[in-house]
């Protein structure tokens, strides 16, 4: 776990109360340790915690949390008993101790931990399952959002398990967790970091490509500035961001800049240039880039121009064989931008595409 990026996530989940549904099969499980722990590190740093035990046995979880030495108590009433066990619970959260509760029923969405989420305005239903979580082609789906889930579901592992999270999503709970329980230190794993290890259905802009704004731009020029001593994208500096500050756009997961890209219009030539565009790299070949790609292709067709070209030597095959964009002459691009490119000596070559 990134440590720094760890920090940024202690302001934002400090006074949000997070539901911990934890299945049956996880009560005894030796791997529990882990979750407990690190759910009373959660709560060490101001997050409100919901323990729900699957089924009726909420006595054993309770008992293995205070082995852990947790600040927890059990509301004797499981919550199939309906405002009682509400009222109990939430007794337990508001005089700052974790409160472990049994659902009653079976499964992860039971209705009575749903409705307890609902009305405690849980910002997270974490699920801590006994089995996998769902996957797409073999590799893990880390996010979806709520309003997606439908169209994958027949292309994914587990349909049912999004299908339920998706339906908590409408239902008013921001963000749905899938964890596998038997993975060692997966809630602290999933939580505190941009990209989790899990499955998360999510109805809030956890993942977005927005305009780039002031503010962001000492923390863009920290990320792209190994790119541009590399000579792999052109020099760039604060006062040439922000005079072109409307061309720039961010993608951002839970708020943290993880990539950018350019629009620059020529509107004499009816084209732009895609440029600037850049991915962390630990955030390389998940679809961000192409992405961005697509964003500033409809911002260009918005703006009524009817090509985009892009120039780079270094993602040559990127532009080519991924975004299916044309080798050009550099005689098409428009003449002021084919005067800075031949003043500057670099070899890069020129792709483009109609729009």
């Amino acid at each position: 776990m990134n440590v720094r990026s760890a920090l940024e996530y202690v302001p934002y989940f400090c006074g949000r109360l997070f539901v911990v549904h934890v299945a049956a099969g996880l009560l005894r499980a030796e791997e529990l340790v882990d979750a407990l722990l690190d759910s009373d590190a959660l709560h060490e740093v101001g997050v409100r915690l919901v323990l729900v035990a699957e089924g009726a046995d909420a006595a054993s979880l309770a008992h293995r949390a205070g082995e852990c030495e947790m600040h927890a108590a059990l509301a004797e009433l499981a919550l199939t008993e309906g405002a009682p066990a509400v009222a109990r619970v939430r007794e337990i959260v508001e005089r700052r101790q974790v409160a472990i509760v049994a659902s009653g029923s079976e499964g992860p969405f039971d209705a009575a931990s749903v409705s307890l989420a609902q009305e405690l305005g849980a910002a997270k239903y974490i699920c801590l399952l006994e089995g996998g979580i769902p996957t797409r082609e073999g590799q893990p789906i880390f996010s979806v959002p709520e309003r997606e889930v439908a169209a994958q579901l027949a292309e994914c592992t587990h349909p049912e398990l999004l299908s339920q999270a998706a339906e908590v999503c409408r239902l008013g709970v921001p963000r749905v967790h899938l964890l596998d329980g038997r993975s060692r230190g997966v809630l602290l794993d999933e939580l505190f970091s941009e990209e989790g290890v899990g499955t998360m259905v999510h109805t809030d802009s956890y993942r977005e490509i927005r305009p780039l704004r002031e503010e962001d731009i000492p923390e863009l020029l920290s990320m792209i500035a190994r790119s541009i001593a590399d000579a792999k994208l052109v020099h760039r500096d604060y006062e040439s961001i922000c005079e072109h500050l409307q061309s720039y756009y961010v993608y951002t997961l839970d708020d943290t800049i993880v990539g950018c890209v350019a629009l620059y219009p020529y509107p004499e030539d009816s084209c732009a240039e895609l440029g600037c565009l850049f991915i962390k790299k630990n955030y390389e070949g998940r679809g961000y880039g192409k992405a961005m790609c697509r964003f500033v292709e409809d911002k260009a067709r918005e703006q009524g121009f009817s090509r985009i070209f892009a120039i780079s030597q270094s993602a040559v095959a990127y532009f080519r064989d991924r975004m299916k964009y044309a080798p050009l002459p550099r005689t098409v691009l428009p003449a002021a931008r084919l005067q800075i490119l031949e003043s500057s000596g670099r070899t890069s070559g020129v792709f483009g595409r109609e729009l």
